[in-house]
C-alpha cells in the first residue's frame, strides 16, 4: 500500500490541493487497475535491482558489483558508452569496468549502472517517441545533479531522481496509448499534465512513479522525489530531491522552448530553490556550460 504520509493528508484525500479529492482507497484500487493491465511489467537486470537495493549502503563491495556488471553484456555496454561520452566521461578513455570505478569512482559507476538498466528496462511503444523521453530525462538528471552540486545533496542521488522523475509516464503510455497521446498533445498548446491525468485516470505520472519506484525498492529519497515533484512545496514534509527535479524540468523545458535568458531567469521557480540555499550565480555560470555540451546522448541509447 502506499504511504499515507506521502500521499494523503489528515482528511483521507489527495494531498495535491490542484487534484480531484481521490481517496487513497479509490487511488490504490485505481493504480492496482493500471499495473494489472501491465502485464509485463518493466524488469531490471540483477545486478541493477541489487544497487539499487544497496543505493545508500556505504559499506557495499565495489569489486563484486563490477564483476556482477561485466558478466552482463548489454549493461556492461551501456555503461562503457556512458563513461566514455563527452556529456559523462572523464575526458579519456576508459577500457574496462574496472578502469571505470578507479576514474570515475564507484559511486558514479552505480549511477550509471542503475541509468543503464532504467532505460534498456522498457520496449518501443507505439506513438511515443522514447528517445525523446529519455534525452530529456538524461538532461534533467544533469541537470539535477548539477543543482545539487551547489546544495548538501549527494549529485548522484540527485542525477537518479532525475532519470526516475518521469518514469511513470511510460506505463501511462503502455496502458493508455490513445489517451495519453492525446494528453501530450494538449500538454504542447499549455494544459497541465497533472490535472489531465487525474481527470482521466484518477492518477498522474508522478504516482505511478512512485508506484512503479517501490516495486522496483528504491530507497524512500529517491520515492519522495518522484511523488512530490510537480509541487514539492506543497507537502508536509519537503523533499530537496523533489525540488531539484522540479527547478531542473523547468530549466530543460526553458531551454526546448529556447527562451530568452531573461526570461528564464524571471520565471525561475525561486519559491522552490529557496530552501535549497543555492548559490544561482555560480549555478547558472555553470549550467550555461552544462547546455551548451557536445550532444551524444543519442549514442548513449543505443540497445
Amino acid at each position: 500500500m502506499l504511504s499515507s504520509s506521502i500521499l494523503i493528508n489528515s482528511d483521507n484525500k489527495n494531498s495535491d490541493p490542484k487534484g480531484t479529492h481521490t481517496t487513497v482507497q479509490e487511488l490504490k484500487m485505481s493504480l492496482e487497475s493500471l499495473f494489472n493491465e501491465t502485464h509485463n511489467l518493466p524488469n531490471i537486470p540483477k545486478v541493477v535491482q541489487e544497487l539499487i537495493e544497496n543505493f545508500n549502503n556505504p559499506d557495499i563491495n565495489a569489486d563484486d558489483i563490477s564483476k556482477k556488471v561485466q558478466m552482463d553484456q548489454v549493461i556492461s555496454a551501456k555503461v562503457m558508452r556512458l563513461a566514455n561520452s563527452a556529456r559523462y566521461g572523464a575526458g579519456r578513455k576508459i577500457a574496462s569496468i574496472d578502469s571505470a570505478v578507479v576514474m570515475l569512482g564507484f559511486d558514479m559507476l552505480k549511477t550509471l549502472v542503475v541509468a543503464s538498466g532504467v532505460t534498456g528496462a522498457f520496449k518501443d511503444i507505439p506513438g511515443f517517441d522514447k528517445k525523446q523521453f529519455w534525452r530529456d530525462c538524461f538532461m534533467i538528471a544533469s541537470i539535477s545533479k548539477l543543482v545539487a552540486k551547489h546544495t548538501e545533496i549527494d549529485p548522484e542521488t540527485a542525477f537518479t531522481c532525475g532519470m526516475m522523475h518521469n518514469i511513470g509516464e511510460l506505463l501511462i503510455h503502455i496502458v493508455h496509448e490513445e489517451t495519453a497521446v492525446k494528453i501530450d498533445k494538449l500538454v504542447e498548446s499549455g494544459a497541465n499534465r497533472v490535472e489531465l491525468q487525474d481527470n482521466q485516470f484518477g492518477y498522474d505520472y508522478t504516482q505511478v512513479g512512485f508506484e512503479l519506484a517501490k516495486r522496483w525498492n528504491f530507497p524512500e529519497e529517491i520515492l519522495l522525489s518522484v511523488r512530490q515533484q510537480h509541487n514539492p512545496n506543497d507537502f508536509d514534509e519537503f523533499s530537496p530531491l523533489a525540488a531539484i527535479v522540479h527547478i531542473a524540468d523547468y530549466l530543460n523545458e526553458a531551454f526546448k522552448a529556447e527562451k530568452e535568458k531573461e526570461d528564464i531567469l524571471s520565471g525561475f521557480p525561486g519559491d522552490v530553490a529557496k530552501p535549497l540555499n543555492i548559490d544561482l550565480v555560480s549555478f547558472f555560470e555553470e549550467l550555461v556550460e552544462l547546455t551548451e555540451a557536445e550532444d551524444d546522448i543519442d549514442d548513449l541509447l543505443k540497445d
